[in-house]
């Protein structure tokens, strides 16, 4: 029988579990990095191995752990080559939390980043990179471990821009944090290449020991 995962326009998943576990499989799987050796994996309905390539890849918005700052102003970064209008630009640098630390520099966005952000903080990198997911008004967003180098209330802010000013997108959110996916319509619990635990995160709470452990954890309510 197979199991919705993922949530439709203006909802949300998050995918939570420790290093290795199998979190960014999921995405690799979903856009045809690689193909599953068993089974399917669907977006709209369709197999993803019926789709083209690129048609398939244009439906995301992705912000990778390991993605580059490339040596160019912050704007190109962030274009990426499409050709976002300005005030499209603007609105993402703003929901990404970057523009508090673009604005303070005399450049702006036509300041230029050394080879692979060496002059930008992790934090500030990783704004740019959500900023350049954004600007693109995926149909599907996905952010892979991207807030982790962000302090819970800049992470925090970043989740609810996104969630008030990309309402048509489907987010998608991988994380190590609780406090990054708690609010997600839907979490996927993973361990050992498995899912563990999917629901709402009280379902989760109440039938899932490995996030309840995890969340006691994180959020300091150890007993």
């Amino acid at each position: 029988m197979r199991r919705q995962l993922l949530p439709g326009a203006g909802e949300s998943l998050g995918i939570i579990g420790p290093t290795g576990c199998g979190k960014s499989t999921i995405v690799s799987l979903l856009m045809r990095f690689y193909d599953a050796d068993g089974g399917g994996v669907f977006v709209d309905g369709r197999d993803v191995r019926t789709y083209e390539r690129d048609a398939l890849r244009r439906k995301f918005g992705v912000c990778f752990q390991n993605d580059m700052v490339f040596q160019d102003t912050l704007r190109a970064n962030a274009d990426f080559g499409r050709g976002v209008g300005e005030a499209a630009l603007r609105a993402a640098v703003e929901d990404a939390q970057a523009a508090e630390y673009i604005d303070a520099l005399d450049e702006g966005l036509d300041y230029r980043a050394d080879i692979k952000g060496a002059n930008l903080s992790g934090g500030q990198k990783q704004r740019l990179l959500v900023a350049r997911a954004l600007a693109g008004k995926p149909e599907i967003l996905i952010l892979d471990d991207s807030s982790s180098a962000l302090d819970y209330k800049t992470d925090a802010a970043m989740r609810r821009a996104i969630a008030q000013n990309h309402q048509d997108s489907t987010l998608i959110m991988v994380a190590q944090r609780v406090s990054s996916v708690m609010g997600m319509t839907r979490i996927l619990v993973m361990d050992n290449g498995r899912c563990v635990g999917y629901g709402a995160h009280q379902e989760l709470m109440d039938t899932c020991p490995a996030y309840r452990e995890t969340y006691r954890l994180q959020m300091g309510e150890m007993t």
